[in-house]
């Protein structure tokens, strides 16, 4: 009796108890041999037995081929738990340290991973934007008054800009957003902020007050990003 574990799109042996038969492709019709397969996920697990065995020796090798099939599901159903837990854990990982906690806006790391990538050769538009009135607000009506600025101007960028760019949050009340879709309309999608901004009311202040500066790559022959963020600054 062999015992085969198979994949299941090649019909490689992946591992068998004859590590021979290892890298082969699985054929489970040999002449003079029965098999017992269970797909599990990606992988076949099979058990090859010969027909000529006796009743007795059949039954205590199908009990067995049963057992093995159980531990065998339970080994592959606990290995892909601790896979998709540990994905789980890195895309987790990945999104905290990339993220502001406050906004769910991305983050200054974020930021400065991505100003590396950038292409002045390629159209973009980057837009630097202060909240302004932050440090009125903390002082005067306190730091939930400052922090419901600070996420109502995040939320009016998420709907103005989310479906064209990426917004950063770099500082206590500094942002920056990168538009890299539909920089042509950037006069369009900078008045819808404009009006979503004006219709905004919060529970401690009634309005929001921004400042900001936008610069388009194509505007002229920048030798770098940072003259880019600094002009638009």
């Amino acid at each position: 009796m062999e015992i085969y574990v198979v994949d299941a799109k090649t019909k490689k042996i992946l591992g068998a108890t004859d590590a021979s038969w290892v890298g082969n492709t699985a054929h489970f019709n040999h002449k003079g041999y029965r098999f017992v397969k269970r797909k599990h996920g990606d992988y076949i697990v099979a058990v090859c037995m010969l027909e000529s065995m006796n009743a007795q020796t059949n039954i205590v090798a199908i009990l067995i081929v049963g057992i093995y099939l159980t531990l065998a599901s339970c080994l592959l159903v606990l290995m892909l738990s601790r896979v998709l837990k540990e994905k789980y854990e890195k895309e987790k990982y990945i999104y905290t340290s990339n993220t502001d906690e406050l906004t769910k806006c991305l983050n200054r790391r974020a930021y400065d991973v991505d100003m590396e990538k950038l292409d002045l050769s390629s159209e973009w538009a980057y837009i630097s934007l202060d909240l302004n009135g932050l440090k009125q607000a903390n002082d005067s009506l306190g730091h939930s008054a400052g922090d419901e600025l600070i996420c109502g101007v995040a939320n009016c960028m998420k709907f103005a800009f989310a479906s064209y760019g990426k917004i950063y949050r770099i500082g206590g009340d500094e942002f920056v957003v990168l538009i890299q879709e539909s920089v042509s309309n950037i006069d369009s999608i900078l008045q819808a902020f404009d009006t979503t901004i004006h219709d905004w009311h919060g529970k401690y202040s009634n309005s929001i007050s921004v400042s900001y500066g936008v610069v388009k790559s194509s505007e002229q022959d920048f030798d770098s990003i940072h003259s880019v963020s600094k002009l638009a600054d």
